[in-house]
């Protein structure tokens, strides 16, 4: 189900990009909606690429797209599961994050995912997503300090 592909295409940043609508955190999986910002609408596959910050790895899951729209399901134990093959995260790192990109299927660079499109800054003060536990590893999405949407994942106790 989930891939391990080979990055192929280099991660705009600027006025391009994948606008974050909703973040939904629960049930063991995090929710995304999306919307194309400063990109050509006509992509209507993209998949989700997670890449591990300061690694060379990646995951990369569909999304159900439509009309420049995409929603995603991250399910929790592909983000948490340290040492596999999938995230590429060493078994004794206790901390590590993902930074989220859509990659439209046209073959047109990754878009970052961030929430820009609105008159709030600083949103890593102000959203705060609940942490979601998946065997011994916390993991909870958040705002950067430019505003894109990362994932951030924690072994052990909180």
């Amino acid at each position: 189900m989930h891939e391990v592909p080979v990055r192929t295409a280099p991660c705009t940043s600027g006025p391009h990009h994948a606008e974050v609508a909703e973040v939904w955190p629960r049930d063991g999986q995090i929710l995304l909606w999306l919307t194309l910002a400063g990109a050509e609408a006509e992509a209507e596959q993209a998949d989700l690429v997670l890449e591990v910050r300061g690694r060379d790895n990646e995951l990369r899951l569909p999304t159900a797209g439509s009309g420049g729209r995409f929603e995603v399901r991250i399910p929790l134990d592909c983000l948490a599961a340290p040492g596999g093959p999938r995230t590429g995260v060493p078994e004794g790192d206790r901390e590590w994050v993902w930074d989220l990109h859509l990659a439209p299927r046209t073959g047109r660079d990754r878009l970052r995912l961030g929430k820009h499109l609105d008159d709030v800054k600083g949103k890593k003060g102000i959203f705060v997503y609940p942490a979601q536990r998946t065997e011994d590893t916390w993991v909870e999405p958040y705002f950067t300090v430019k505003d894109n949407l990362s994932i951030r994942c924690h072994r052990g106790s909180r």
